[in-house]
């Protein structure tokens, strides 16, 4: 490092990528999350806390910096960023990292509304994504266990600083001020995950994304400004691995080999993703027949340890719909009488029969899955029935995971189940095509116009 701090290493790594550099890869990952985020953004505005949102952008940030995606409405850099990342998060269904948690609800706002007010190419866009996920990765990998057992959010944390790398390279700033966004934006780095206990009562869970977005094109602007940030921001004895972290060790830094993005997953199905690999296994186990509900005497759920702790993980009497989200017991019984796990199928968890299914769960630890998380997410189900009969059901890796990829024709379906009819054919059609040339095109914002509703196109 040469006597640089940490904060110094990354502005310069950061400054320094170029698009050329960037594997192909990289370059279908960065296209996939584009798709993705632009599919659950149209999604989410559709939603009250995503029109909330809107409202609230359009209000009290004022401006016609960028737009806010899907209503139409414009406002200030800070303010359309902020609604855009809520209604990314507000669906539930973001990109989901196995090492940095999900990261397109706080990176892609930022590279979009940044790409629309500069207009900046696809490449620019690429590139800016692609050393975000980079920094995202390097430090939440870092710091996961021990901030898991004292509740700190990802998304507001690691992703505050993200979101300031990613805003700097669109904004084509020099690595010293990079390195002085990523400075400045570590002590905006905040959030909790009360939100899990709370769910259903709160809308932090999705605030959280928002905040580390808007916070990280605060960051940016103010060191383009001039304004600068501690230089032991995350290496300092004060710093952020100390103070959030299990202390600075300088092989962090060695995390940083410009394939984060690469290693990005999707989520094909809502709720949490540690609730997905059960989804897949059930369908797995209804490959080989349906079983008959009434007939049903037990279900064993056996899985990772992050996956069946804490408590909330195992709710078998969950009051929200937040909560269900995050409940395997849930997660057996809607696949089992609905087939999906979209969020009007699990808005059904109270029924009668799936109250009465979930009782005969019994959630386990399989020792040979959390041998290989989290290089693997797996988890077996297993149904038996009063005549003797066994139905199982078992994956390695939950769908959407890079070993266990969407088809073209996955990513699609999802965009247009989330968007549903925000759009005409033909406009969907025109932005699906634009997604798929992202590397080519001269201006990203021309994606942020084919995305408005036809009352608001321009």
């Amino acid at each position: 490092m040469n006597g640089q701090t940490a904060a110094q290493f990354i502005g310069e790594y950061a400054a320094a990528r170029r698009f050329d550099e960037l594997s192909e890869l990289t370059i279908m990952r960065a296209r996939q999350v584009m798709l993705d985020h632009f599919g659950v953004t149209l999604g989410g505005i559709q939603s009250e806390l995503g029109q909330r949102a809107a409202d609230y952008a359009a209000q009290m940030h004022p401006g016609d910096d960028a737009t806010i995606i899907g209503d139409g409405r414009r406002s200030t850099l800070e303010g359309a960023t902020w609604a855009n990342a809520v209604a990314g998060k507000a669906m539930g269904m973001d990109d989901s990292h196995r090492g940095a948690g999900h990261v397109a609800s706080e990176l892609v706002p930022v590279a979009l509304t940044l790409g629309e007010m500069y207009r900046l190419s696809g490449e620019q866009v690429i590139t800016a994504l692609a050393v975000g996920y980079d920094v995202m990765e390097m430090i939440q990998v870092a710091v996961d266990a021990w901030q898991r057992e004292r509740g700190h959010d990802h998304k507001g944390q690691a992703g505050t600083m993200a979101s300031a790398v990613t805003a700097a390279v669109a904004m084509g700033l020099p690595a010293d001020q990079i390195a002085h966004a990523l400075a400045l934006s570590m002590d905006m780095a905040c959030g909790t995950e009360q939100y899990v206990y709370d769910a259903g009562a709160c809308d932090t869970k999705d605030l959280l994304a928002a905040y580390g977005a808007q916070n990280g094109i605060a960051s940016a602007k103010m060191a383009e400004f001039g304004f600068r940030g501690p230089p032991g921001a995350l290496d300092g004895e004060y710093g952020y691995f100390h103070a959030f972290g299990p202390g600075y060790d300088p092989a962090f830094l060695d995390r940083l080999d410009g394939e984060a993005l690469a290693r990005t997953g999707f989520k094909p199905h809502a709720g949490c993703r540690h609730v997905h690999s059960c989804v897949d296994a059930t369908h797995d186990l209804l490959q080989s027949g349906q079983p008959d509900l009434n007939a049903i005497t037990g279900i064993e759920i056996d899985t990772y340890h992050e996956a069946i702790t804490p408590s909330f993980r195992v709710n078998y009497e969950p009051q929200t719909l937040g909560q269900a989200s995050f409940s395997l017991p849930v997660t057996v019984s809607v696949i089992l009488t609905r087939g999906r796990w979209f969020s009007e199928d699990i808005a059904t968890y109270d029924d009668p029969e799936q109250r009465r299914l979930r009782q005969l769960v019994k959630v386990g630890l399989d020792e040979a899955i959390q041998a290989e998380h989290p290089a693997k997410n797996g988890c077996e189900v297993r149904i038996h029935t009063d005549d003797g009969t066994l139905y199982r059901g078992r994956v390695e890796h939950a769908k959407g995971e890079p070993e266990n990829m969407l088809t073209d024709a996955e990513f699609e379906a999802k965009f247009r189940h989330m968007s549903g009819d925000i759009l005409p054919d033909m406009q969907v059609a025109d932005l699906l095509d634009g997604i798929s040339r992202l590397e080519y095109l001269n201006d990203v914002g021309e994606l942020v116009r084919l995305s408005l509703p036809q009352k608001v196109a321009v």
